[in-house]
């Protein structure tokens, strides 16, 4: 993704849509179809219509500055009005309708467009007071989750889920609120047998990253239990994939995503089957996003990689993975 691709609604249906037509033409219009986009995804559209003078900010915590600056105001009422904890959580508040918005009215139609089921990737949010809806919207409560959206071919929203996991030094600083195991619920493809859940990014790990998370929940031994055989693990990797990482500087951050993440624990699992695990790419201000989106499937208790990125950084390591599962 890039800046440009989040300056307006329209911008963003375009990116979605022609990456939703190379989808398209991989696939057998006879079978159902998955699409399972990236985390936070969605959470970049706080940047529609945004002034010029956030873009030039060199710091996520400058921009945040400016954007006090500009939207006080506004901020302090929200805050007031929901009793929010932080001028970053009023902020996701303020900027929750918008972001939902549009959102959910490009994922609904460009779902019903290709007759595809879409794991929406995720924003950082409040939930919708008026449930899955496009509009009307209001924050239903002062807590904004790293949520997660599915659509159904028809364009109907079937799914809200929570990340129950929040990254440590990272989104444990955004005051986020962590969601409920319990609200993690998987959902039946149309037309299948075939149960479906999300596990958003860290959510898809079996360990914790520090040893100071004493709330750890393994969201996927959960959702293994629950007859689930397609994990969606949509993800926003925010240390460099190819260098140390910042939380153990003795592994390289794709060998420890290699050996703790989804697909590590596929091969243990006893109903889980298949992962899609989608990496988003994205660079602003001092964030870096980066990874190697895969589509892995076990056999017994063997794994497969039957399709995997042939890149992680830059414009042209984009591509849209595809492969088919017969369910066997």
């Amino acid at each position: 993704m890039t800046v440009q691709d989040y300056q307006s609604e329209s911008a963003f249906f375009r990116k979605m849509a022609g990456l939703f037509e190379l989808a398209d033409r991989q696939r057998d219009p006879a079978l159902p179809a998955v699409i399972v986009w990236p985390e936070d995804l969605a959470t970049f559209l706080l940047l529609t219509d945004v002034p010029p003078a956030l873009l030039q900010a060199r710091t996520l915590d400058e921009a945040f500055e400016r954007i006090g600056k500009a939207h006080g105001p506004a901020l302090v009422a929200t805050l007031l009005r929901y009793r929010a904890r932080s001028l970053k959580q009023a902020f996701f508040l303020w900027g929750s309708a918008r972001v939902w918005r549009i959102w959910f009215r490009t994922m609904s139609e460009l779902a019903r467009r290709y007759r595809m089921t879409v794991v929406a990737g995720s924003a950082l949010v409040a939930a919708n007071r008026w449930g899955l809806v496009a509009a009307p919207y209001a924050p239903a409560s002062r807590h904004v989750y790293n949520l997660s959206l599915t659509f159904d071919p028809d364009g109907r929203a079937i799914q809200l889920t929570p990340k129950v996991n929040l990254v440590p030094t990272q989104e444990d600083r955004l005051g986020l609120t962590a969601g409920r195991p319990e609200a993690v619920s998987a959902v039946r493809l149309p037309d299948t047998s075939m149960v479906l859940a999300t596990a958003i990014c860290y959510d898809g790990f079996r360990v914790a990253h520090t040893d100071d998370e004493p709330n750890f929940y393994n969201v996927m031994a959960y959702l293994d239990q629950q007859d689930v055989q397609i994990l969606a693990q949509p993800s926003a990797n925010p240390w460099w994939w190819d260098q140390p990482w910042p939380l153990r500087p003795s592994v390289i951050r794709a060998d420890q995503w290699q050996n703790e993440s989804a697909i590590a624990q596929l091969g243990d699992s006893r109903s889980i089957t298949v992962v899609i695990n989608s990496h988003l790419m994205f660079d602003f201000l001092d964030l870096h996003f980066d990874g190697q989106s895969v589509i892995a499937a076990r056999h017994g208790s063997s794994v497969v990689k039957l399709a995997e990125a042939p890149g992680f950084r830059g414009p042209e390591a984009e591509t849209v993975l595809h492969a088919r599962w017969t369910g066997d």
